[in-house]
């Protein structure tokens, strides 16, 4: 598996520090690799076709489920300006005026 050049430094500083802590290590690792090597997988290990198909539908239901979202926000992000921060309590027409730059709210006062 290629890493990007920083995480495999990494994983190498662990590798070394493991070898230093127990210089048997390595060796116990080949001894089981050896006997392991041609054994199936326990049954823990493997995933089944189920689980791997519940994966995949979930997460394209969680894709098209921030696709719909973000598709709400863009569609609404030009519907009304923000308003300042001294008319964010406003009366409902000061809003109004605020999104469609109608200034007869004010002139009746409506602040």
């Amino acid at each position: 598996m290629n890493l990007p050049r920083r995480q495999q430094e990494i994983l190498d500083q662990i590798e070394r520090a493991l070898a230093a802590a127990d210089p048997g290590l390595k060796s116990m690792f080949a001894a089981f690799a050896g006997r392991t090597r041609g054994q199936p997988l326990p049954a823990a290990e493997v995933l089944s076709a189920g689980v791997i198909r519940r994966a995949v539908v979930i997460c394209a239901m969680l894709a098209v489920a921030i696709g719909v979202l973000a598709l709400g926000i863009h569609a609404t992000s030009g519907d009304c300006p923000g308003l300042p921060s001294d008319q964010v309590v406003a009366s409902a027409a000061v809003r109004h005026a605020g999104c469609t730059g109608a200034t007869d709210a004010w002139s009746r006062g409506g602040r």
